[in-house]
């Protein structure tokens, strides 16, 4: 008998080391347990008490049985653990680390990365997949695909164009989404149809100028709609109000100018991709990690409500900013339309409002709006004879490579990726999450 739960004892504890508990992690319940090892719940409660005379595992009264010492702080209900993962799963779908058309990682890989036991992983992804979420296939797990995508489907990308049809991409944002957008489509073997949308005459057009008609039709998947400096969105999404299949909405406005007509609908999602304050609180930490310590926000666009909410940023990460700001103009669109209207070129316009924020300059640490502005401040420093100043902008654009200067990268790849996925799998994919998402970006450093 003794050799019989001395073997038990060691298939057991064989069993748990496996499941890679960590200290003072808490373990399954007898009854749990012994589902799991296929062994009766006297069996197993015989062993858990011999491993805890043995200091293998520890029984809190009240609290359960814990791998290795008992916590010392208060033990919190196992639920808490799942919704802990939960936030976890989801901030590594905001940010880009779990794509919705690859493989999840490997349950000891997501264990490593959140800090819990494989056990607590897979069962948590036993839960999503209970919920159609997520399919298991082997010891892989991967989300659902939601509706086959056969040759003859499509999705609608609808951007704002000329009279003619002619799409207007004019940033380097506008180009990155339209390149991403269709490597992942042909990735994923989905055709694309590219839309032009002219604001003023309410009406869409084919790239060969032909008007076209929205219209629930069966091939077509869904739409990826821009509001990319669309003046009137109410107009634009009314085009859409009996629509029936999925709608990805890439939204450059501020979460909470989201038209009433259009929140909170069923196969719609919004992806707010660089108009949060997430950005400033991002690059705030980054400063402090680096001990920057007190800087000036330089922008000439504060007029805007992403301007103001990237400064509001960086105070909520306890960043020791001065601001230096023009609240005149919302956006470089609105700084040029005001440059061709006093005749002067753009960037001379903008050098004049720099060199007047800069009289009340008392440092050489800035984080800027835009690359533009940090550019341009490097350049008013460079013909000052002055040294270089540290500079962190925004947008990780080409001149932040020419100039050499950090700057922040907005998640522009994760918003598409879950944009096209939304469409093929409204349903399993983004009803389970909130309606205004906003991918995380980082900073991207170049020195």
């Amino acid at each position: 008998m003794v050799r019989f739960c001395k073997l038990l004892i060691e298939n057991v504890k064989k069993s748990i080391v496996e499941a890679g508990f960590r200290d003072g992690e808490k373990m399954p319940s007898v009854r749990k347990m012994a589902e799991r090892l296929g062994l009766s719940v006297n069996t197993v409660h015989r062993a858990y008490k011999l491993l805890a005379q043995e200091n293998i595992v520890q029984l809190v009264h009240g609290k359960g049985c814990f791998w290795g010492s008992a916590p010392t702080i208060e033990v919190k209900p196992e639920e808490s653990v799942y919704s802990v993962v939960e936030r976890l799963f989801q901030n590594d779908l905001d940010s880009g680390v779990l794509k919705a058309f690859d493989g999840l990682p490997s349950c000891k890989e997501l264990s490593s990365r959140y800090n819990v036991s494989p056990y607590i992983v897979k069962k948590f992804l036993m839960q999503k997949s209970a919920l159609g979420i997520l399919k298991h296939v082997g010891h892989r797990f991967f989300f659902s695909e939601g509706r086959t995508v056969e040759k003859s489907n499509y999705v609608l990308f609808i951007h704002r164009s000329d009279e003619f049809g002619h799409l207007k991409i004019e940033s380097e944002r506008e180009s990155d989404v339209f390149r991403i957008f269709a490597q992942i489509a042909a990735e994923q073997k989905i055709a694309v149809k590219f839309i032009g949308y002219h604001e003023a005459s309410n009406q869409f057009f084919l790239s060969n100028g032909e008007s076209y008609t929205i219209k629930n039709e069966m091939h077509c998947l869904g739409v990826f709609l821009s509001t990319w400096l669309v003046e009137d969105v109410s107009k634009l999404f009314a085009h859409f109000a009996s629509f029936k299949n999925p709608i990805s909405v890439w939204w450059e406005y501020a979460p909470d100018m989201v038209p009433v007509s259009a929140r909170n609908r069923k196969k719609w999602a919004f992806y707010n991709v660089a108009f949060g304050k997430e950005a400033g609180v991002i690059v705030g930490r980054y400063l402090k990690n680096k001990n920057v310590g007190k800087v000036h926000y330089l922008s000439p666009y504060h007029a805007s409500f992403w301007s103001k909410a990237r400064l509001q940023g960086l105070i909520e990460a306890g960043t020791d900013v001065v601001p230096l700001v023009d609240e005149r103009y919302a956006s470089p669109f609105d700084l040029k339309d005001a440059a061709e209207l006093a005749g002067v070129e753009s960037q001379k316009f903008l050098n004049n409002i720099l060199e007047s924020l800069l009289k009340n300059a008392t440092m050489d640490k800035f984080v800027c709006s835009n690359d533009w502005v940090a550019a341009s401040l490097i350049d008013f420093f460079r013909a000052k004879k002055l040294p270089t100043p540290y500079v962190v902008g925004f947008d990780d654009t080409i001149e932040s490579y020419r100039y050499v200067f950090d700057s922040f990268a907005f998640n522009v790849g994760t918003m598409v990726n879950e944009a096209i996925y939304h469409i093929v799998a409204p349903s399993i994919y983004a009803e389970q999450r909130r309606q205004m998402q906003t991918p995380l970006g980082r900073v991207v450093e170049k020195q």
